[in-house]
């Protein structure tokens, strides 16, 4: 491959895999602009709960697309015996929501069922897009979602609220459907019979995915019920700044992880080091650019004074506490690489089972003990930025020991 063509393979997968966070900035300002700030809020809160159970029934499952689809003879049954495992995990995700609406934390339960079912089918179609490296195809479909998702808020959403649902549950649900059916029609004989236990690793990946990243997510409705939906409509647009920036670095693990899969099955111990050390180089440079770029925007931002919601008590140490916990937590991504491509999820849940822990009891203090308002979601921002502190070098004291010869 010529360096021209490298460097323009590399750039559509910096930007099929920032796509869903810029799609996702785009939508809150959307929501913002024309249904308000108390609306991005609630809006917010239901796709946050949304996401976390999509943690299950999406996200586990696509790391099993990213690793089993690049090494499968033939990836079409394969990807289909995924689905129908990430479809049996999404309907058990969805009678929790009754249950969560009845407690107060969903606004819109049947919207929230609907997001849910459509971010998994989108979610697990990228996955399994980004498996066999057809970005520009990717491409193309974020670039459709965009369009409609700013066709319907824009046209049609003033005075609906419930847009603001619409606009991306029903695109990604159709989106899902239609590739669904595609898939079924190239796995001509049936799909593929999963191997025993992939419910089992399914669902430690998802766990182990949620007592990381789940650990931030959850904050937004935990800034609601302290703070109003006010401040829930700031943590979810800062948020959405801050992952549309990092993701870049996501970009590069996710490009690396298909050759470190075949690297591992089929090379030495040396070469899987060569490969990791060239990752962590790269994510430390590129961290460290896209924070600084970040901190440098919000300056300009809350200089300008244009943004009342950016003008809340503390909403500065609100944003630096966010961007620190993202950076500090993909400082182990080439750990994390490794440990999902060898299909090893009992080692990091442990370890990401104790930093959950710790953080939901540094949560409940906060909010048991600080007054709601700013201070309140300052404190929860402080114990994210401590609990991924802690995660990071407990994991990387038991990666040392499970595989020394790797990353001693």
């Amino acid at each position: 491959m010529s360096p021209r063509a490298q460097l323009l393979q590399r750039f559509e997968v910096l930007a099929v895999t920032a796509a869903p966070g810029g799609q996702r900035l785009l939508h809150f300002a959307l929501v913002q602009a024309v249904c308000g700030t108390e609306a991005l809020g609630r809006f917010a809160n239901d796709l946050s709960i949304a996401m976390m159970l999509g943690l299950f029934s999406a996200v586990g499952w696509s790391a099993l697309v990213l690793a089993r689809v690049p090494v499968a003879a033939r990836s079409a049954p394969v990807m289909l015996g995924l689905a129908r495992g990430a479809g049996l995990f999404t309907l058990l995700a969805c009678l929790s929501l009754p249950l969560l609406a009845w407690g107060g934390w969903i606004f819109e339960p049947a919207w929230t069922a609907l997001l849910l079912a459509g971010w998994t089918a989108y979610t697990l179609a990228r996955h399994y897009g980004l498996a066999l490296g057809s970005y520009r195809w990717l491409l193309a479909l974020e670039t459709l979602l965009v369009v409609l998702l700013v066709a319907g808020l824009g046209l049609f959403g003033d005075g609906r609220p419930w847009l603001a649902y619409a606009a991306l549950a029903v695109p990604t649900a159709l989106f899902g459907a239609v590739a669904l059916a595609l898939l079924a029609l190239r796995a001509k004989g049936g799909d593929a019979r999963l191997p025993a236990g992939s419910l089992r690793t399914a669902s430690e990946q998802a766990a182990l995915n949620f007592v990381s990243g789940g650990m931030s997510m959850v904050l937004v409705p935990c800034t609601v019920q302290v703070a109003g939906e006010a401040y829930g409509g700031l943590v979810a647009l800062i948020g959405s700044v801050t992952s549309v920036l990092l993701l870049f670095p996501r970009a590069l693990s996710f490009n690396a992880l298909p050759a470190l899969a075949r690297v591992v099955r089929h090379q030495g111990v040396g070469e899987v080091r060569r490969v990791l050390e060239g990752l962590r180089r790269n994510l430390l440079r590129v961290n460290s650019g896209l924070s600084l770029l970040a901190v440098a925007a919000w300056g300009v931002l809350v200089w300008q004074g244009q943004r009342a919601d950016f003008a809340l008590a503390g909403a500065s140490a609100i944003f630096l506490l966010q961007l620190a916990s993202f950076y500090v937590g993909q400082l182990v991504l080439p750990e994390a690489n490794y440990l999902q491509t060898v299909e090893e999820t009992r080692l990091p849940l442990r370890v990401n089972v104790l930093s959950l822990i710790l953080f939901v009891l540094a949560c409940g203090g906060v909010m048991a003990i600080v007054p709601p308002g700013a201070d309140a979601v300052i404190g929860l921002f402080s114990v994210l930025l401590g609990a991924t502190l802690t995660r990071n070098l407990l994991l990387r004291r038991a990666v040392l020991r499970r595989a020394p010869e790797v990353f001693a």
